[in-house]
């Protein structure tokens, strides 16, 4: 990977003098950037573009060159990358289209390059990508002319799965203050996929902030477990957000787990910055170039009134606490003034002051005296005021460096005057309050994750009993599924699982009334929808009677089920009912869900997922997550449930979908929650084969 970002010499191929050919702006860029190192072009005629010599054969330049960059029709590419290889070529940047994205013939050229690159021991970018760019060496490959003025060397790497995005974001990265150093374009990522160059680029002693740009995951476990040991932040742009489908769900768990619901999860408990737009991943960036927001204690200074309502009103929104300021130091900030021209609140109003040398007075008595965890300065003006206007902002980009207190700056001018003054600074300057609070808010979301970071504990891997799974691929009746639950040591409430009305009732004798009774068949996952659950049954006789009767309503209605059986359960003393389930995401391997059980969980849709396994801290943030989770405080004289013994259930659970990768899906439905501890009454599991 050195090789492709840091290369000392590089061919370009498919160049020409003529004026719609791409290639020849690869030099153009090359030499706009100043890159220092030999540079070869290959086309099919020979000349000369940007005072680079044109030879019209590969075989003509030299061996064991750094780095190639292939920009020519699909077909001839794996010729190409073949003679690289002979010549001991063995970086790539295949820039060319026409590949898998296309049609099947160019899957088929994909499938040639790997083979070519396997052979060779060569890497290699793309293919259908604008290229690498290291702004720090001026090694800028991409096609599209770039200029120099359009950058700034800074701290943000961005490895994206478009062209035009990752370009996007480097230029507006430089535009908002941030800086850049390296990008790359992911393209069709045969080789070389986001993972690849995210491991690269936390390892880079350049690059301080990485920005990814991502259509799809190629391996979301490795991406989850490099973003959770990273040191570096991670900002993580995700689109083609659409919903996996819901229609094929065995389990409340699978219809609920759409596909970026997961994600999100999974991007959280690694720590990593969600963005859902360019503005958003932009602004947490610039957060993250101030010193760390280390708290919630928030001020906010403004000249405009309204403005500093709008920053309330968005800094409560995302978290921030405003506490009121203290009388001394209001009084520090009026000896200042000949007059009482401020009221000491939160939001501080500055309008009636218009000497900006005294803002950043009083932003400094501010920092020194109430060191709060964070400052929003507004400031608005207009062009005759410009020059105290960068004054400040030049002496708040001082203070803040030197107390480590970070302060967001939001500017509202006239014209171009913001863009210039962001030209004179290292400050980020922000120009909506929005995108302020939201970088406030990004820092002190990635510091917490720092801070609260526990080092992963080797789980030793729990053999499951011999009888716990089936043979073979199974969907499990609530029989077997709770001898799963119960084999993890989860209490489960008794039962008896038995073929005949007669026998149900004798099996609610042995148990103890009150019992429930449902019906067990494989081809049935929703016992409910076919009349196959009672519950509160305290006589035997009972049992026996409405176990014929279910019997009579399952053949009339699902004659397909052969041979039922039936579930006699004791009946769980009251308490809360929660779902716990899990399924293995084809991205992100086993993930688990907790949420309000019964029907609750289908009419509310409220859940927390997280990638297993857990701790028990992770299984407590779960529980909080859930909205409904006030339900076990008590509520209305109900005494409070063990929470626990609730998180312990959960965390084993989590192990369980990791030591036993044959379960696909698993559920306890509902799992009661009570004084005591916890007590499953429901489950199924949908077991692969071995």
């Amino acid at each position: 990977m050195q090789r492709i970002f840091y290369p000392h010499s590089i061919v370009v191929i498919g160049v020409s003098d003529k004026p719609d050919n791409l290639a020849k702006n690869i030099l153009g860029n090359l030499k706009e950037f100043g890159f220092q190192g030999p540079i070869y072009a290959v086309g099919r005629q020979a000349g000369e573009v940007h005072g680079v010599a044109i030879v019209d054969s590969l075989e003509k330049v030299p061996d064991g060159l750094d780095l190639a960059v292939i920009l020519t029709p699909a077909a001839m590419v794996p010729g190409l990358l073949e003679t690289c290889g002979k010549k001991g070529i063995l970086r790539a940047v295949i820039e060319s289209g026409g590949f898998g994205e296309f049609s099947a013939e160019g899957k088929a050229l994909e499938e040639e390059l790997v083979q070519i690159a396997a052979r060779y021991g060569m890497r290699f970018v793309g293919p259908n990508c604008i290229s690498v760019l290291n702004l720090e060496t001026g090694a800028v490959l991409p096609f599209p002319p770039l200029s120099r003025a359009d950058v700034r060397l800074g701290p943000a790497s961005v490895a994206g799965q478009s062209g035009g995005v990752t370009i996007t974001y480097l230029l507006r990265l430089c535009a908002a203050g941030v800086g850049a150093n390296k990008g790359v374009s992911i393209g069709n990522k045969v080789d070389l996929n986001e993972n690849d160059y995210l491991d690269y680029l936390v390892g880079d002693p350049r690059t301080g902030i990485i920005l990814l740009y991502l259509e799809s995951i190629s391996d979301g476990r490795r991406l989850y477990e490099a973003a959770r040991v990273s040191p570096k932040p991670i900002i993580v742009h995700k689109a083609n957000r659409g919903e996996a489908s819901r229609s094929v769900a065995f389990s409340h768990t699978a219809a609920l787990a759409n596909d970026d619901r997961i994600v999100s999860a999974a991007f959280r408990q690694a720590g990593i910055l969600r963005a859902d737009g360019f503005r958003e991943a932009v602004a947490m960036a610039q957060g993250l170039t101030l010193p760390p927001v280390g708290g919630r204690d928030l001020i906010i200074i403004s000249r405009s009134g309204g403005h500093a309502v709008v920053a309330a009103d968005a800094a409560e929104r995302m978290g921030f606490r405003m506490g009121a300021l203290p009388d001394s130091f209001a009084a520090g900030v009026r000896a200042l003034f000949s007059a009482d021209v401020i009221a000491p609140t939160n939001p501080l109003d500055l309008g009636a002051i218009f000497d900006f040398d005294l803002y950043a007075q009083i932003v400094e008595r501010c920092l020194e005296s109430l060191s709060p965890d964070a400052v929003l300065l507004i400031n608005t003006y207009g062009d005759n005021e410009a020059e105290g206007a960068h004054r400040l902002a030049r002496r708040v980009e001082t203070i803040s460096q030197e107390t480590g207190i970070p302060v967001a700056f939001c500017v509202f001018s006239h014209g171009d005057d913001r863009e210039d003054l962001q030209k004179e600074l290292r400050l980020p300057i922000f120009n909506e309050i929005e995108d302020a609070v939201t970088a406030l808010a990004a820092s002190r979301q990635w510091s917490a994750h720092r801070s609260a970071r526990r080092p992963a504990a080797p789980a030793a891997r729990r053999r499951l009993p011999a009888a716990a799974l089936p043979p073979q691929a199974a969907t499990l009746t609530a029989d077997q599924a709770l001898n799963l639950i119960k084999s993890q040591g989860i209490p489960v409430a008794a039962w008896a699982a038995v073929e005949t009305p007669a026998a149900a009732a004798e099996s609610a004798r042995r148990i103890g009334l009150p019992v429930a009774l449902k019906v067990l068949a494989e081809e049935i996952s929703h016992k409910t929808d076919v009349g196959g659950v009672r519950l509160g049954l305290e006589q035997a006789e009972a049992v026996q009677r409405e176990a014929e009767q279910m019997l009579a309503r399952l053949q009339e209605s699902v004659p397909k089920v052969a041979r039922p059986r039936l579930l006699v359960q004791h009946m769980a003393a009251p308490g809360v009912e929660v779902i716990v389930g899990g399924k293995r995401d084809p991205t992100f391997g086993p993930v688990v869900m907790f949420g309000l059980g019964g029907v609750q969980v289908e009419m509310f849709d409220d859940v927390a997922f997280r990638v297993a396994p857990i701790d028990r801290a992770e299984a407590e943030a779960m529980i909080r997550e859930v909205r409904g989770s006030g339900l076990l405080a008590g509520v209305r004289g109900q005494p409070a449930v063990d929470r626990g013994a609730l998180a312990d259930a959960l965390e084993v659970f989590s192990k369980m979908l990791v030591d036993s990768p044959r379960i696909v899906e698993v559920e306890i439905n509902p799992l009661i929650v009570g004084e005591g501890g916890v007590l499953a009454v429901d489950a199924r599991a949908q077991i692969g084969p071995p």
